[in-house]
């Protein structure tokens, strides 16, 4: 995880036009926090509240998806469901990179 998430960090940073080490040298010494969460399908979904809308408390969040659906992103002052693909990572970055 620790070498994907550096692989990310410095993508963003070549993208950002700021150079691939800039968030590597930034993040190097920093410890990282890995949360393994498990929300398995709900047989009540019209019972549930869901977290609401939040920001991610971390720079880099790297999500595995599986068949469950309920992501959803605000895009145009509007919420739009996201598919679940079981084959594929979601990767959020915090507001920390909002340039």
């Amino acid at each position: 995880m620790r070498k994907l998430s550096n692989g990310i960090m410095e993508l963003l940073g070549i993208s950002l036009g700021i150079g691939e080490s800039y968030f590597r040298d930034f993040y190097k010494d920093n410890d990282s926090t890995m949360r393994l969460n498990y929300f398995p399908p709900c047989r009540k979904p019209e019972q549930t509240l869901g977290t609401g809308p939040h920001c991610d408390p971390t720079s880099l969040t790297i999500l595995r998806q599986d068949n469950v659906g309920g992501r959803e992103v605000f895009v145009e002052e509007k919420w739009h469901s996201i598919a679940p693909c079981s084959e594929a990572f979601v990767i959020n970055i915090k507001d920390t990179f909002i340039w």
